[in-house]
């Protein structure tokens, strides 16, 4: 409670997909209203799992080993914590995710189920890194009975100190039911998970080829992801030929932002050379439409992006580091206090507020959203320059320009913006989607942001009508702009 921090709470139906709801909401307009509280977490705890996304970037105690992992892996990780009390017959219905994670037992003790990866061409238009989440079911006796093609690989229960791997696709379940253990506070489950999140920042060939044929202006007959709002992991894809669809799948190599480690396949040449091998097995006809530069060209920014956000997570967290060292030596300062004295030392200013993590963590994450606004806004030149321009949009697109179903977006999620998925819209709240399959209802325009600019027959209506959402200033200079193009096809 010293801290602003926000989590969710994840359904317990092992028939259903897994979706998180928030553990708070506001009771006031107050800074202090706004705050989640211990009672609020233990109240979400009788109904599921309570999850602190990101915990490794918020609480200082745990920056110093999501750094190391980060450093570790050359890669940029995070850290989640996962908190169930003893008891629950489901603590997360089966599902799968987009990252490969390391699960550290830190108390208690936990169940776990492994599953081998589902087959993608039995299910072609599901994720099969987000299955079981939000309306994706994925139930517990599907898997028992083998659909989908999945097998039981591990059933094992870790206790404090334990350590589990579990590679992205893989489907798992969890429960904390055991004849000898009391729903006590002291057996409370507690975990965190160290998120190696290579496909979340697009290092993969999959990605590559696909940035690779939009820097192009490649039209992607064999798969269809001509958008950024098309899904890349469902569709086509999921029918190609399990070889040639492991390979696409596949990573980049783990030492590739490291240029001090980095091995010969590691190199920007190798995994250059590898993507065009493996975009040539995807389909010849639109490998041959890319000239050889781009391919190279969209390693090298996928290596620069790459290295930025590598840079941006280690920065956050040696803030939350430092940010921890100043605590233990104001608590230092002030252990010889107490009372009114002890109160006012402790109150809250405004220098206090700003290092709150709310505060701290957020300008990262919005840099993180920068340099991944970075990567669309390069690969989409040939694009824009058969439609809109970024000059033709107002400043704030963005949060302005109209949302449909099935848009990528980002999403506020605890303050800062992650991927996402249009999944409704009414009037205007949004339902949407996040990248790892978790969902979130009833969304305010101002918590949506687009990725990149609609189609030009879709960003207004029709020509005549403007977007909704322009200022006056920004509507005067839109109608100015319609005059002039009316003018010259001599309206």
């Amino acid at each position: 409670e010293d801290d602003f921090l926000d989590a969710d709470r994840g359904s317990t139906d092992n028939r259903k997909g897994w979706k998180v709801a928030a553990v708070s909401t506001p009771r006031g307009s107050s800074f202090e209203d706004a705050r989640m509280t211990l009672d609020e977490v233990q109240a979400a705890l009788t109904k599921g799992t309570v999850i602190f996304n990101t915990a490794g970037s918020h609480i200082p105690k745990l920056a110093g080993a999501t750094l190391a992992c980060t450093d570790a892996a050359a890669l940029p990780c995070a850290l989640n914590m996962y908190v169930t009390a003893a008891g629950k017959r489901t603590s997360a219905p089966p599902h799968t995710d987009r990252q490969d994670v390391i699960v550290v037992q830190t108390q208690g003790k936990k169940h776990w189920k492994v599953y081998s990866p589902p087959d993608p061409a039995m299910k072609p238009e599901a994720d099969m890194y987000a299955r079981g989440k939000g309306d994706d079911n994925l139930p517990m006796y599907s898997l028992e009975e083998g659909q989908y093609g999945c097998k039981k690989l591990l059933d094992v229960t870790l206790e404090e100190g334990d350590v589990l791997f579990i590679p992205a696709a893989f489907p798992h379940t969890t429960d904390t039911i055991f004849d000898d253990v009391e729903d006590i506070p002291e057996n409370t489950s507690i975990h965190t998970t160290f998120n190696f999140d290579t496909y979340v920042w697009d290092l993969s060939y999959l990605s590559a080829r696909r940035l690779a044929l939009m820097r192009a202006g490649v039209a992607d007959s064999c798969l269809g992801q001509d958008k950024v709002e098309d899904s890349q992991y469902v569709g086509k894809v999921n029918s190609l030929p399990k070889e040639i669809r492991d390979e696409l799948m596949s990573n980049f190599p783990l030492d590739f932002l490291d240029d001090m480690k980095a091995s010969e396949v590691g190199s920007i040449d190798a995994v250059t050379e590898e993507l065009e091998r493996i975009s040539k097995l995807v389909d010849p006809e639109t490998y041959a439409a890319v000239p050889s530069s781009i391919w190279k060209e969209t390693v090298e920014t996928l290596h620069k992006e790459g290295t930025d956000l590598f840079d941006i997570h280690r920065d956050m967290y040696l803030a939350a580091i430092e940010e921890g060292r100043e605590r233990k030596k104001e608590e230092e300062e002030t252990a010889h206090l107490s009372g009114e004295e002890l109160s006012r030392a402790k109150a809250m200013t405004p220098e206090k507020m700003q290092r709150l993590s709310l505060f701290r963590v957020q300008k990262f994450f919005e840099r993180i959203t920068e340099v991944k606004k970075n990567i669309v806004v390069w690969a989409q030149v040939n694009a824009l320059s058969e439609g809109s321009t970024a000059g033709d949009l107002p400043d704030n697109w963005e949060f302005t320009l109209p949302i449909k179903v099935g848009d990528q977006v980002e999403a506020d999620l605890g303050g800062a913006f992650f991927p996402a998925e249009i999944t409704k819209v009414a009037g205007s709240s949004y339902d949407v989607k996040f990248f790892d399959g978790d969902v979130m209802n009833g969304l305010d325009r101002s918590m949506v942001k687009l990725l990149a600019p609609p189609a030009s027959d879709s960003a207004g209506g029709n020509e005549d009508s403007p977007p909704p959402g322009l200022t006056k200033k920004e509507l005067k200079r839109w109608r100015k702009k319609q005059e002039k193009g009316k003018a010259k096809k001599g309206f």
